[in-house]
């Protein structure tokens, strides 16, 4: 029972900073918009900064430690701290405080090329404690056809997540933990991004970590692509191939986004996931579709469906979850979230319902 609740933590609280989906569209048409990565996530743009601002209730300088520390024109600092607390039911009843992500970003830019460095703390190896507290999940080169530009042709090679999906930041999704794209899968590869406000297309390939014992034990490439039909509707498609020494997996994966009103988005994302071992091959399904209401005053929230069904032959092999997050952006720096899942093994017939509550706090340095 020990290591079943060591599981669910690191299942429900490890951290990563990536950019909201929920912003697609609604403030901006690609994440480039807001970030200075192509695919989204850690440092801001000026735009970026200036919509974390807008957003949130108190408003408050966005920039990196509120404008207080001058950084250079050609360097680019900041960071998260998260943190968790609350109750979970798997199906035993805890009470549990988890610290989530200390992770601080830079980025050094000459010209058309730039340095991306992620540097902080993660669950410790087994054997290996020591060395592995800390580490650099992610760190890449890289090159963008027009210098300091939203839009064009981006080229990374170093260690980053493999772009597939539609990048949730809520990795105890379905469609991160079995979409291709788990909690500290990061690994070493090369990406061709072409980014514009009509359409955007992600190719990586990437290799097992060869340093560590990675969380991704698979070598192999993906491909993404979103079509923007209009300022309100989206719709993208995908494929990867992943192979290790014992199976291989083909997943594709299909996508949309709907702004329904000024307040209200619709988004979800479908995938079909192949997996062999040996000559045996089988077929799983992954989704979620999630709603979601921005109201005034920094209030977001979501309200998903998931399903993840392991093995389409094999009966009540199937779960579903529902999750209700609400959102308060205090400042340009805080954000206050309470989470909340209930998760339901074929229904109600496969074993014991499972769920959590909890209530997470987010500092952006």
């Amino acid at each position: 029972m020990r290591a079943l609740l060591i599981i669910v933590v690191l299942a429900i609280a490890g951290g990563r900073a990536h950019a909201y989906p929920q912003f697609q569209l609604t403030r901006d048409a690609t994440c480039s918009g807001c970030h200075i990565s192509p695919a989204g996530g850690g440092l801001l743009s000026e735009n970026g900064m200036n919509t974390a601002e807008e957003i949130s209730a108190l408003g408050t300088n966005p920039e990196f430690m509120y404008g207080k520390i001058p950084t250079p024109e050609w360097l680019q600092l900041g960071g998260d701290l998260r943190g968790l607390w609350g109750y979970l039911q798997a199906p035993q009843r805890y009470l549990l405080g988890i610290p989530m992500q200390a992770d601080i970003y830079g980025a050094a830019t000459k010209g058309k090329f730039s340095l991306h460095v992620t540097v902080g703390m993660r669950p410790p190896q087994q054997d290996n404690e020591a060395a592995t507290y800390v580490w650099a999940r992610e760190h890449y080169v890289q090159w963008q056809q027009e210098a300091g530009a939203r839009e064009g042709l981006f080229v990374r090679a170093g260690r980053f997540m493999p772009v597939f999906g539609l990048r949730w930041v809520e990795h105890p999704l379905y469609v991160r933990r079995y979409g291709g794209t788990p909690l500290f899968s990061d690994t070493y590869g090369v990406a061709a991004e072409y980014v514009t406000n009509r359409f955007e297309a992600h190719v990586t390939g990437f290799l097992k970590d060869p340093l560590i014992d990675p969380v991704r034990q698979n070598s192999g490439g993906a491909v993404y692509g979103e079509l923007r039909l209009s300022d309100k509707t989206q719709i993208g498609a995908g494929g990867m191939v992943e192979v290790s020494s014992f199976d291989h997996k083909f997943r594709g994966a299909l996508t949309a986004k709907q702004v329904l009103t000024d307040a209200l988005l619709l988004q979800g994302e479908l995938q079909v996931v192949n997996p062999h071992v040996s000559d045996y091959g089988y077929t799983q399904l992954v989704s979620e579709v999630m709603a979601t209401y921005m109201a005034p005053k920094g209030l977001m929230i979501d309200l998903g469906w998931g399903h993840y069904d392991e093995n389409i032959r094999i009966k009540d092999l199937d779960r579903d979850s529902i999750d209700l997050d609400v959102h308060f952006f205090a400042t340009s720096h805080i954000e206050l979230m309470i989470v909340n899942r209930v998760e339901f093994m074929a229904l109600g017939k496969g074993g014991p319902t499972g769920a959590y509550s909890m209530l997470q706090g987010h500092y952006r340095l």
